[in-house]
């Protein structure tokens, strides 16, 4: 692609530090998020290492005359030539260049080890994704997501990636004696996961973004549509999908949302939605939900659940036999009330 090809022309100015603030944050955005420049970059960080390890050498003197020869015809040679002398910024210059070099050759494209580090945990503007060569297995640690976690320094990579919103710091120090200190704060990062729908982590992922999504970046009625989507009619839902839209139906105060949660409940197979909570949910809405759109839905859901097959709950029965005779209910749910009472066997 051509920004992969743009973004690995920049990774030579990136190793050396000579890119703008804005320059350096669209780097790392990219190599976190695109695992061929990830393995670039790596590649040339372990080149750049193992070149720092190289002897310094004595540059010989008929290198030195000849460059001189070049550069400098005898002629116009000064007296006080200044000889070469080692430095730090000449072997700084040779790494660069010959990391310039396997950049532009990517020689290493084929031999080289990608170093993994299991136990560290890397404070990052955006998680990379993980890159493992072929043919290698490594047993990489669960991510967890956690409102308060506390970790050992030793534990903490000490390359900072991008540029992470860091608030709220604390220095705590519980044991003056014990030689240590303690820095807390709050971390501001972005993740991106991706798996299987049906992968249990991405389901309780999903369920919590859903139940949580008043703070999170996508709203409510969005996710709620990526369910259906996702889920609707698919033979392989877990049922945790179906319990987090009751959550929704049982506690957002927009009535929209409680339809959107029974539309969605809706297309889910039977076995989603047979569980002890989602009935419940159902029921509670059609006995006592003020918005009778919402105890219509509610009806609709529990005839579905009679007509795919499923055994209704005494409780679900009766609540159905209710409201199709109560006076003071609303016309409509009590036909349909009525409706779903003759689908029941």
């Amino acid at each position: 692609m051509a920004e992969c090809s743009a973004m690995r022309e920049s990774m030579p100015l990136l190793l050396t530090e000579s890119l703008d603030a804005a320059g350096r944050e669209l780097a790392h955005q990219h190599i976190e998020t695109c695992a061929a420049c990830g393995e670039e970059w790596q590649a040339m960080k372990e080149t750049w290492a193992l070149l720092a390890e190289l002897p310094q050498v004595e540059v010989p003197l008929r290198v030195r005359d000849r460059f001189l020869a070049e550069v400098m015809p005898a002629a116009a040679q000064p007296s006080n030539v200044v000889p070469f002398v080692r430095r730090g910024a000449l072997k700084w210059l040779a790494q660069a260049a010959a990391v310039v070099l396997i950049a532009g050759g990517s020689y290493f494209a084929g031999h080289r080890t990608v170093t993994v580090e299991p136990q560290q945990a890397k404070i990052t503007g955006a998680t990379p994704i993980s890159y493992i060569p072929q043919g290698q297995q490594q047993q990489q640690p669960l991510y967890s997501l956690a409102e308060t976690r506390v970790l050992p320094a030793t534990a903490l990579s000490p390359n900072i990636q991008g540029r992470p919103e860091i608030d709220n710091v604390q220095f705590v120090d519980a044991d003056p004696k014990d030689g240590q200190i303690g820095l807390s704060f709050d971390l501001t990062s972005h993740v991106t996961v991706n798996g299987s729908p049906n992968d249990k982590s991405m389901v309780r992922l999903l369920s919590y973004v859903l139940q949580s999504a008043d703070r999170a970046s996508l709203s409510r009625s969005h996710t709620i549509d990526v369910l259906r989507n996702t889920y609707g009619n698919s033979p392989d839902t877990d049922p945790e999908i179906a319990q987090a839209l009751a959550k929704v139906l049982r506690t957002d105060d927009h009535q929209g949302m409680r339809i959107a949660a029974i539309d969605t409940l809706k297309t889910l197979p039977a076995k989603a939605t047979r569980t002890e909570p989602t009935r419940d949910a159902l029921i509670e809405a059609l006995r006592s939900d003020p918005n009778p759109a919402v105890r219509i839905k509610a009806v609709e859901a529990l005839a579905k659940m009679a007509s795919s097959g499923q055994t209704l709950a005494p409780e679900a029965v009766d609540m159905l036999r209710q409201k199709a005779s109560q006076n003071d209910e609303n016309l409509y749910v009590r036909v349909k009330a009525a409706e779903a009472l003759s689908q029941i066997h």
